[in-house]
């Protein structure tokens, strides 16, 4: 479904990105996993058409996508949630999760993703008509993962979905994402621990200094 081969990326002369190659394959739920600072939220941007890739070859459904905005590939089914959430902080949660809805792909199908939503997370139901910038952190990343689904994504490309929650709501969190998964939603995750996706993931690259090596789970738990 998803595939990346040889990409490099950064940010002006600031070279991030080293021939990375990675494969998400219909269906299964891939971890990008590494520290702060190595590369691992420059390469969902790349993927995701939020920054240019310099040289190499990003594929979707059979599709080159490099150089593609990103409202086109949102159009295709390639959403990204971002680390810092991105809400607009003086509009409401349902303004919010609507928003997730813009383009006309998306909007055919505005009242059964909201539903779903709200089915997902019904504290956010409860707050509709809330401000975001109201919130707690886990409820806005509660409505940043939903307004992701608000476009009706077939990938979704998922920043350290856990930053700045408490252990308990992370769990939460990405068990949620588990869920959307075994119901047929491919998923990309970006995160710092490994330990947080062990028995979620299908398979997981780990990124260093811009560079990226495969192992899967099995392997990366026998060896932790």
């Amino acid at each position: 479904m998803l595939e990346i081969r040889n990409i490099n990326a950064g940010y002006g002369d600031f070279h991030i990105l080293h021939d990375v190659s990675l494969n998400v394959t219909r269906g299964e739920m891939v971890a990008v996993v590494g520290a702060n600072g190595h590369g691992k939220s420059t390469l969902l941007k790349a993927v995701c058409g939020i920054l240019p890739v310099s040289d190499g070859s990003v594929r979707f459904n059979d599709e080159e996508i490099e150089g593609r905005s990103a409202p086109d590939l949102v159009g295709r089914g390639l959403v990204y949630v971002a680390e810092d959430r991105r809400l607009f902080p003086d509009m409401t949660v349902l303004e919010n999760l609507e928003l997730g809805a813009f383009l006309p792909q998306a909007r055919k199908m505005e009242k059964q993703n909201l539903e779903r939503v709200f089915d997902l997370y019904p504290r956010l139901a409860e707050r509709r008509g809330q401000l975001c910038r109201t919130l707690s952190g886990g409820e806005a990343q509660m409505v940043a993962l939903g307004r992701g689904l608000m476009s009706n994504p077939t990938l979704l490309a998922i920043d350290e979905p856990s930053l700045g929650l408490a252990p308990n709501l992370t769990e939460t969190m990405l068990q949620t994402v588990a869920t959307l998964n075994k119901e047929g939603l491919t998923i990309l995750i970006v995160e710092q621990s490994m330990s947080l996706l062990r028995g979620m993931i299908d398979r997981v690259y780990f990124i260093e200094e811009g560079v990226v090596s495969a192992a899967v789970p099995e392997q990366v738990q026998e060896s932790l």
